[in-house]
């Protein structure tokens, strides 16, 4: 999930855990907190493009991490503040660094929960990674709580219960979906309209299916051409999971991971996938992996994917 959706989760958690005893100060101490597992992305910038994408969201998305930084930060913190348990402080560290792994598990991108023992990614696609109906609480409790002196929990906990409502929603509207799709996912920003994913032995079937819909999706096959799978493409191929597609244009070889669905896709057929990444061209990597994850948004395309959201 985006940084924003973390920070004000961690603070409403802060708010609960040890508001009563550091009062606004733990929701600072929670929003950074919640935020320590992206760390990764910094590390990220070092690595070549493929190698980044299978770093993010690993060991430091990990359960482990979670453990062992929890209880090192409790440590530190019980020897600055020594009015406060250990214990209090690594239930707090724990549970904000784990809180943070499980959200973003809901995503379609995959999270290492069982590293370094475990390297299967693991996600429930449930959510979009930006999502502004979730999020929309816990910001709504979070701004009352830098105000507000009454009621401060209830405001933290209301904050979170309609954000975990809406995950529930986003559940209901996920078992309603075509049953024999292998994989199904959000489309962005919302969970009313959803991306679906049937494998076979030779491609990929692509649709987009909104809980609206009266008619049957309508599918585009894409070849996978795993033929075309070089030494180069090994790390995406781990990344992808299975779910990627390799074609030859302009005299380059892209390896596409199609579970991150297609660039207005609900409205053009065939379209380009949203993560594209050339396999022989390296100087050129970071311009074209996710380029155009937003690309084509403006008032007409918003008013269409309303429309398409709807069941029209």
């Amino acid at each position: 999930m985006d940084p924003l959706t973390h920070l004000t989760l961690g603070a409403c958690t802060g708010e609960i855990l040890l508001g009563r005893r550091f009062g606004k100060k733990a929701m600072l101490f929670g929003a950074l907190a919640a935020n320590l597992p992206d760390i990764d992305t910094v590390f990220g910038l070092f690595e070549p493009g493929d190698q980044a994408l299978l770093l993010h969201r690993g060991i430091t998305h990990s359960i482990s991490f979670a453990i062992l930084v929890g209880l090192l930060l409790a440590w530190l913190f019980h020897r600055w503040y020594c009015s406060i348990g250990f214990g209090a402080f690594g239930v707090f560290f724990c549970v904000e660094l784990g809180l943070h792994d499980l959200l973003d598990s809901c995503t379609s991108y995959g999270t290492g929960l069982l590293e370094p023992f475990v390297h299967t990614r693991y996600s429930f696609h449930l959510l979009f990674v930006v999502d502004p109906l979730f999020t929309i609480w816990l910001l709504i409790a979070t701004f009352v709580l830098l105000f507000k002196v009454k009621w401060r929990r209830r405001w933290a906990f209301g904050g979170i219960a309609l954000s975990l409502l809406y995950v529930g929603i986003a559940a209901c509207c996920k078992s309603r979906l075509d049953p024999t799709a292998t994989m199904t996912t959000p489309a962005p920003f919302n969970t009313l309209l959803w991306y679906d994913i049937k494998k076979t032995d030779s491609g990929y079937y692509t649709g987009y299916e909104s809980v609206f819909d009266k008619k049957p999706v309508a599918y585009e096959f894409h070849a996978q051409n795993k033929q075309l799978l070089t030494v180069n493409g090994l790390y995406l191929a781990r990344f992808a999971d299975g779910y990627y597609t390799l074609l030859e244009s302009g005299g380059h070889t892209y390896f596409n991971v199609i579970r991150f669905g297609q660039i207005q896709g609900w409205q053009t057929k065939n379209a380009p996938f949203v993560l594209s990444y050339p396999l022989d061209d390296k100087e050129s990597e970071n311009m074209i992996i996710q380029k155009g994850r937003l690309a084509g948004w403006n008032s007409r395309s918003i008013k269409q994917y309303l429309e398409r959201i709807a069941g029209r």
